[in-house]
């Protein structure tokens, strides 16, 4: 598995090398994102998109390539992989106390800050397609990230200027130590 992010500041989405699939900058940042790391893989167009059974963006017919893709405020991430995956990202902004006591359980309020948290959860929701964000309860043991979830691995990314992130993975995926930066002009034509 490989995770790619990328700015959005400089980029023109007229110039995107991909279309989104929301009409939005960073949907096409997120898009062209993907497509810039399938061509390192090998592949020089977008398979043909569809939604899986519970609603996720997939290839069609190419269960060999799994992808996950998110975008806050400025920034699009992209986890491209074999296994089924998913990642977040989330601007990292002033919450008070009490939402996060609404969100978080003691022991969450411990081990991680409530950017943190969220993408986990958004990351496990990704992978699994179903769940409750709200009752997805992470611990950390020894360091270790602990999901909701038996035969899922987690981790927490800080690449990412002014944000949280994180990935989830199933299977022999292995996740990476660390998040890839794109150039913003690689995923914009040389028009």
């Amino acid at each position: 598995m490989r995770i790619y992010y990328a700015a959005l500041e400089g980029f023109e989405p007229s110039r995107a090398i991909a279309r989104g699939r929301r009409g939005t900058a960073l949907s096409a940042l997120a898009w062209s994102l993907l497509l810039w790391a399938l061509r390192r893989e090998g592949l020089e167009t977008l398979p043909e998109t569809g939604l899986d059974a519970r609603g996720r963006p997939c290839f069609p017919g190419r269960e060999d390539i799994r992808f996950s893709l998110s975008h806050t405020e400025g920034w699009a991430l992209c986890a491209l992989g074999r296994a089924p995956l998913g990642a977040d990202v989330q601007r990292i902004s002033p919450r008070d106390e009490a939402f996060a006591a609404r969100l978080m359980s003691g022991r969450e309020r411990e081990d991680f800050t409530l950017h943190e948290l969220w993408c986990l959860r958004e990351s496990v929701y990704k992978l699994a397609g179903e769940g409750d964000l709200r009752a997805m309860r992470f611990c950390r043991r020894g360091g270790v990230i602990v999901p909701p979830l038996e035969g899922v691995a987690c981790r927490l990314y800080g690449e990412v200027p002014g944000c949280a992130a994180a990935a989830a993975a199933m299977g022999p995926e292995r996740l990476p130590d660390a998040l890839e930066r794109a150039e913003t002009r690689e995923l914009m034509t040389n028009i």
